[in-house]
């Protein structure tokens, strides 16, 4: 039995691989897939650990308890810019005197829940300023801005990352392995 779980291990190490960088993929309303794809960036010395364990949120601090997923990669990419210091709580309590992580240092993690499982276990949208968590919340907003109304054009140059831009979810204590479909760097 040991042996057959170290082989799981493996594959799913080797089959969760580095996906070229895309940072502009195709989204449409968030909830209307079964499957839902997240984002998380994080050091890349984190690599291994995560792609066999998943993600753990940290026991203390502003994020105690917590996982941040992002649902396009810009925004998860922004927030590894705070993992060389020991993570976003980490980040924070050392204030202006915190370690900046190069991007050459960050990895993003692609994450696929379903649907159900998200709306089971997300945790309300506090980590959202109000626009950002009503973009995840009212479908119309979503709507008007791929019609371009609500002050901004749309035009086929314009992707759903830029509207989903600063939105997080967020999901109390663990995302497993098996989530875990691949990650990226720029």
């Amino acid at each position: 039995m040991k042996m057959l779980l170290e082989q799981w291990k493996k594959f799913l190490v080797e089959g969760a691989g580095q996906t070229a960088w895309n940072g502009t993929p195709e989204i449409g309303w968030w909830l209307d897939s079964d499957v839902i794809t997240f984002y998380h960036g994080t050091h890349i010395n984190n690599l291994n650990g995560i792609l066999e364990s998943g993600i753990f949120a940290p026991k203390e601090g502003y994020t105690a308890g917590k996982i941040s997923l992002a649902l396009e990669p810009n925004t998860a990419f922004g927030y590894a810019s705070m993992s060389g210091a020991g993570g976003e709580t980490a980040f924070r309590s050392k204030g202006t005197g915190a370690a900046h992580t190069p991007g050459n240092e960050r990895v993003i993690f692609i994450i696929q829940i379903p649907k159900n499982v998200i709306k089971e276990n997300m945790i309300a949208a506090r980590g959202n300023m109000e626009d950002y968590r009503m973009k995840l919340v009212d479908e119309t907003l979503y709507q008007q801005w791929r019609e371009g109304k609500g002050g901004e054009s749309y035009d086929a140059s314009k992707f759903d990352q830029q509207y989903y831009a600063l939105t997080e979810i967020r999901l109390p204590e663990h995302v497993p392995a098996e989530y875990i479909v691949g990650y990226m760097q720029k």
